[in-house]
């Protein structure tokens, strides 16, 4: 039981629950270690270090006289002595030798028959060892990375977090797979600090512009641009793309800050080639026609992904045909959803709602699991989430910060794209894509608001492991009649957790008759009994029933600023599956 919340059991026969004295809860929930994501990492870490290797055809032999010559062990072996191909001495041990058999025949049972050999002592596979990795890099700060392993940390805001809720790219690191400088992504953005101490050895340099070049004032790879070494600048026309806002250097740090290198924070690739392209100002603006260059210029630069941590403005035919080619030229454009807690279906944002297939748009969600509270969604329009509040990454000043934003959600989805193309580098784009949505991990907070239903994982997309989806029968669903509101109005500040349950069930959802919020920042949200949100409401609405919460306890909850009172919530009716 949660102490402090009211619970209820809802009856069967149309009798609506009985509820005692509603409690206002300030506490937080507990979390528990440990989501489908997590463990599907760990199983499959577990799979993979049970597998035990061994030389074909080698198996280590302990003689029981020491210094046997080769010629007198190929006679104690008898008829197995036709099955060998070599013998090697140990140059530390004079007892045991590493015999190599002949192609065709079996270890197994060579050890099998020296069993019965009065001159063996024992013989064994020459088995194989690995130096053991954890994948975790050295980074100073890699342990306020949530958004790249949690482990239940608190993020910048104090707030604590829920283990597995990541992108899962820690186990991929430690298979090896770090990405490459061969893969490169467009930071199309405020630019990136050039020499910030985490990057720089990540930052793209055109070699037709570069060395004694750099500053001739000549246009040495004739691409249009003078003494373009580190990308451009289409908010000033200047070669000069360093960052003087901050917003660009912090995405490029979560894309591909340098890993195990000692200091700050590590990105999700720890190689990659990062490019600078620059056409949002200090004040965090730029235009059209700086955006459409922007495009245009990384493509012909013939960049592997784009990322895109900007929006605004409405939709523009010229905007979405510099994309258009950007995806006849194969590039993946990964674009933040938005941050105006609204749905792109029904109210499109620039440039992530553009319907063009090499665009991938992408929601944020909170270190437990549940989409932020300003982030854009879309059932249909917005394709994956990824982490995007208390971020911290690399800023300008050779600096680190945290930020929030679909922008801080985007770089991760680049960098998980940058390094499954890393391991892939013959994937499509539109193979890229569907493989990011399709191995998601399922998170029940943006089940009805992103195309794949869950968080981008980049150990699920480097294995092509597709979820399961774990949802109900639709068919079994039964109303069971509850009466459960919150106060009308509600106050200031308020947060109130209301626990329904009935016992024995496997799901429960909940059908609100009426909800009334002031939008945006007033929530009504449906958790899990551990704090996961499975759904959540701001705003007006009538009518809706929310998504299932696994088990027989669901928890309800207000939660409010300190203005702008609604009326609040009610529940009629919830509905259970048995």
């Amino acid at each position: 039981m949660i102490p402090g919340v009211t619970y209820c059991t809802a009856s069967r026969g149309g009798r609506q629950s009985k509820w005692g004295n509603v409690v206002a809860v300030a506490a937080a929930m507990i979390f528990v270690a440990g989501s489908a994501s997590a463990e599907i990492s760990h199983s499959s870490i577990k799979k993979r270090s049970a597998a035990i290797e061994s030389v074909p055809g080698e198996m280590i032999v302990k003689v029981r006289r020491a210094g046997m010559g080769t010629q007198s062990l190929r006679s104690a072996l008898g008829s197995l002595a036709r099955q060998i191909e070599s013998i090697d001495s140990f140059a530390t041990d004079s007892q045991l030798v590493k015999v190599r058999l002949k192609s065709g025949f079996s270890v197994a049972s060579a050890i099998e028959q020296l069993k019965s050999s009065e001159q063996v002592e024992y013989a064994e596979p020459n088995f194989i060892y690995r130096a053991t990795e954890s994948g975790v890099p050295n980074d100073a700060r890699f342990g306020e990375l949530w958004g790249i392993l949690n482990a239940g940390q608190a993020d910048a805001q104090g707030t604590a977090g829920r283990a597995g809720v990541d992108v899962n790219v820690v186990p991929v690191w430690a298979t090896g797979i770090t990405g490459s400088k061969n893969i490169t992504v467009a930071v199309i953005d405020t630019g990136i600090q050039w020499d910030h101490v985490d990057l720089k050895d990540n930052l793209f340099i055109n070699r037709g512009e570069s060395g004694s070049k750099a500053n001739n004032g000549v246009d040495d790879d004739g691409n249009g641009f003078i003494d373009d070494v580190h990308g451009w600048n289409f908010h000033a026309k200047t070669r000069a793309s360093n960052d003087d806002q901050g917003h660009g250097t912090h995405c490029a740090g979560t894309i591909g800050g340098s890993g195990n290198n000692g200091i700050g924070v590590a990105g999700v690739n720890w190689n990659v080639t990062l490019m600078p392209v620059k056409f949002l100002g200090a004040d965090g603006g730029g235009t059209l026609q700086g955006a459409i260059e922007s495009v245009n210029y990384a493509r012909m630069m013939k960049v592997d992904i784009m990322s895109n941590s900007w929006g605004g403005g409405g939709a523009s035919q010229a905007l979405q045909d510099a994309i258009q080619q950007a995806r006849d030229a194969g590039i993946l454009f990964v674009a933040a959803a938005g941050n105006d807690g609204s749905d792109n279906d029904t109210r499109p944002t620039y440039p992530a709602a553009y319907p063009v297939d090499n665009v991938l748009a992408v929601s944020a969600i909170n270190n437990v699991g549940g989409i932020a509270d300003f982030s854009n969604y879309g059932k249909t329009s917005v394709h994956v989430a990824a982490p995007g509040v208390n971020v911290l990454s690399s800023y300008t000043g050779g600096g680190y910060r945290a930020a929030s934003g679909t922008s801080m959600a985007c770089p991760h989805v680049s960098g998980v794209a940058a390094l499954v193309l890393s391991a892939n580098p013959g994937m499509s784009f539109a193979e890229l894509k569907d493989r990011l949505i399709k191995t998601s991990q399922p998170l029940a907070s943006v089940k009805r608001k992103v195309v794949s239903k869950g968080m981008v994982s980049a150990f699920n997309a480097i294995n092509n492991i597709v979820p399961p989806s774990g949802e109900p029968d639709p068919t079994q669903w039964e109303d069971v009649a509850v009466n459960i509101e919150s106060p009308h109005p509600y106050t200031d500040k308020i947060n109130l957790a209301l626990v329904v349950e009935e016992p024995g069930v496997k799901f429960i959802r909940v059908f609100f008759e009426r909800i009334d919020t002031e939008a945006r920042y007033d929530v009504v949200s449906v958790e899990t009994e551990l704090g996961e949100v499975v759904d959540s409401y701001s705003g007006k609405h009538a009518g809706v029933m929310s998504e299932a919460v696994q088990g027989s306890r669901a928890v309800i909850r207000l939660k409010a600023d300190d203005s702008v009172n609604g009326w609040g919530f009610k529940v009629s009716r919830i509905q259970v599956i048995r």
